[in-house]
């Protein structure tokens, strides 16, 4: 694959940090590809989160769209989700760590844009 639009080492417990920022110009839709490696101990997985801005300052508070990778403990998941985007401005995405007992690691994201 390409170089991913971010990556993060280690995600803390419960925590929520941007990955990477979409600049959306006609464009229907884009495919995100994450993957992630789950402790052997953990006992949930993580969410993508995407925030839309139609400036690029001004991001809303509730996700556009989000999705939750696949969990299994102990082992690397990597998976890919189609989003229908708006057709301009920015997309902010940030990965959660929905476990509250273990960090996930080495996560990586893709992105792909489908212009008009």
């Amino acid at each position: 694959m390409k170089n991913p639009l971010g990556s993060i080492d280690s995600l803390a417990l419960s925590t929520e940090k941007t990955i990477g920022n979409l600049q959306l110009y006609r464009t229907e839709t884009f495919t995100v590809t994450t993957r992630v490696v789950y402790n052997a101990a953990a006992t949930a997985g993580i969410r993508l989160n995407m925030y839309f801005s139609p400036d690029a300052k001004n991001y809303d508070t509730i996700p556009y769209a989000y999705y939750d990778i696949d969990f299994t403990a102990g082992a690397t998941v990597q998976e890919t989700k189609i989003v229908d985007a708006p057709e301009q401005g920015s997309m902010l995405l940030k990965v959660e760590n929905l476990d509250a007992a273990q960090p996930a690691t080495s996560i990586k994201v893709w992105t792909n844009l489908e212009i008009e």
